[in-house]
């Protein structure tokens, strides 16, 4: 069977036309642009073909994007209405409520009280990062200052401890459930995920790998028209033996990309050939 081909520019332009279907200007907009998309970076683009919300927010200026954005992050998140966390490439990143269960499922995670000692005994928690997690779990919901006051000494930048922070964040352990003010500043409020999103967790103990994989690998290609499998497992950290599983679930087609072999779906085929 002969490969289907594409040109760059054929799809840049449909990544282009996705793109100006959304023009942002409340927190409405931007959680109907969470739910077309399933996940986007929170802010500004980042790896992969995944845009950010900058890149659909209905203003120029550049005071507004950024104040518009963090109010729309704050409010979506505390009512839980998207998922909000550093996800993709530890870049701040939207998750919809319908892949959520997807992205938990592919964490490591099974929802037991002790899945961040699994992570921590097989090398991918640091101490600091379990003993965070430990504070949060049986005290939480807890402030930033909270536990910089517990685990940072006094005159340490907290370099460590806000790298702990993005990896319980990354592995879907910990969740930013609000915000708050004092003092001239704001600190995020945190949980445990499994407290703050128990539905996600209960709905992800139905998922195998390979659904997961399949249904987040869908929502990546609608959104990037077409992509190699190895920015496919780049983005999302997957192991090359789960690529093959997750194509199958998806029904990828695999296209000529210039001269590189990339994954599409059979209904986007008419959309970048018109590009």
């Amino acid at each position: 069977m002969v490969e289907p081909r594409l040109r760059p520019a054929q799809v840049a332009r449909y990544r282009s036309a996705l793109r100006r279907r959304f023009r942002l200007r409340s927190a409405a907009a931007c959680a109907r642009f969470v739910d077309a998309l399933g996940f986007c970076y929170a802010f500004t683009a980042g790896p992969g073909a995944v845009p950010g919300v900058f890149d659909v927010i209905g203003t120029r200026s550049v005071d507004r994007m950024w104040a518009w954005a963090w109010r729309w992050k704050e409010e979506l998140a505390t009512r839980r209405r998207v998922f909000y966390g550093r996800v993709l490439r530890r870049k701040p990143t939207f998750v919809s409520r319908a892949l959520l269960p997807a992205f938990y499922a592919l964490s490591g995670n099974v929802g037991d009280p002790d899945d961040h000692l699994a992570a921590y005994e097989a090398g991918r928690l640091s101490r600091l990062a379990r003993d965070l997690y430990e504070a949060i779990a049986r005290r939480g919901p807890l402030t930033t200052w909270d536990l910089r006051r517990r685990f940072v000494p006094r005159g340490d930048r907290g370099h460590a401890f806000h790298r702990a922070l993005a990896d319980l964040q990354e592995r879907f352990l910990i969740a930013k459930v609000a915000e708050v003010e004092g003092r001239g500043a704001y600190a995020f409020i945190w949980d445990t995920f499994a407290r703050w999103m128990p539905d996600a967790v209960a709905a992800a103990a139905r998922l195998t790998d390979a659904e997961a994989a399949a249904a987040i690998l869908r929502a990546y290609l609608r959104l990037a028209g077409a992509a190699p499998p190895a920015e496919v497992a780049d983005l999302f950290r997957w192991p090359p033996s789960l690529l093959p599983a997750a194509a199958a679930g998806a029904g990828v087609v695999t296209v000529r990309l210039d001269h590189t072999e990339a994954w599409s779906l059979p209904e986007l085929l008419p959309r970048l050939a018109r590009g």
